[in-house]
């Protein structure tokens, strides 16, 4: 699963603690103080191999009754699974001493149907409440949808990931309403949904949406770039800002190019780069310069 995917549906979950409850129906768990100061602790632990042996993100609901909710993110089937999310669950409940559930979002019917095959066989037991295209809705009306963004940036990618870009067209312009950081975090969630066409159109239709992968490969391609050196960034950074002009259609004259790979100051072109996924034309990537 992408990297933007799997950690913009894990920011989902710490917006809206709630949010397999009530999409599932299961209202009896919204009672008394657990509906409020909810924590997350994320496995930050830098040994990968411990890294695979822990939820991808646990929530602790504090008060009475109280509860701890584990979720995990998967686009591809792993068998070993079967055996690790009832040892989270189980180690969760000793350290916590709370109910402790299960939340898996599935990305794939490959891995809806392993999840289900689980919990009809042999113990220890395998109880999950699984999200997937089956239980997460996409396209009603707007009002509801912002009323409640986290249910709808998640069913957006959910059903974008099947390759349903109206679905993507539907959450991006959810998303288009709120507040500008919270915006950009959930638009780049379903745009790593979508195939790689797929997102340069959309990009393309939604100008505040961020980089397609052609911008990330640029910057993972240049060794310099993370080691700082300033020319290196410098070649880099002149590179992102012509890509992000492409991607949305907007082609440079001549003169504006060669503005653009004849700039130097470091400063100046990290704000270009910045400002060329928002301005209406190409001249204005130079007004404030």
């Amino acid at each position: 699963m992408p990297g933007a995917l799997h950690q913009g549906v894990l920011a989902l979950f710490r917006d809206d603690p709630w949010l397999a409850f009530d999409l599932l129906g299961i209202s009896p768990l919204r009672r008394g103080p657990a509906r409020h100061g909810c924590g997350a602790v994320d496995a930050l632990d830098p040994d990968l191999e411990r890294r695979q042996l822990l939820p991808d993100l646990v929530l602790v609901a504090e008060g009475e009754p109280g509860l701890v909710v584990t979720v995990e993110a998967q686009s591809r089937t792993n068998g070993r699974k079967r055996w690790r999310i009832p040892h989270y669950q189980a180690a969760l409940a000793d350290e916590h001493q709370r109910d402790t559930w299960v939340v898996v979002v599935s990305f794939s019917p490959s891995v809806s149907r392993q999840l289900a095959s689980w919990a009809r066989t042999g113990r220890p037991r395998f109880e999950a409440l699984v999200l997937d295209c089956g239980n997460v809705p996409v396209g009603y009306d707007r009002e509801r949808a912002r009323a409640r963004p986290s249910a709808a940036v998640l069913g957006a990618a959910l059903h974008a990931c099947r390759g349903d870009i109206e679905a993507a067209r539907w959450g991006l312009g959810i998303v288009a309403g709120l507040p500008v950081e919270r915006r950009m975090r959930d638009a780049t969630t379903i745009l790593a949904a979508v195939s790689k066409s797929m997102r340069i159109t959309l990009v393309q239709e939604f100008p505040f949406a961020p980089d397609d992968d052609r911008l990330m490969e640029i910057e993972r391609r240049s060794g310099t770039y993370h080691l700082g050196h300033d020319e290196g960034r410098q070649a880099v950074l002149r590179d992102m800002v012509l890509a992000i002009l492409e991607v949305r259609g907007l082609e440079p004259s001549a003169v504006e190019r060669e503005r653009v790979l004849a700039e130097e100051d470091l400063d100046r072109l990290q704000r270009w780069s910045v400002r060329a996924r928002t301005v209406p034309s190409v001249a204005a990537l130079f007004c404030d310069d």
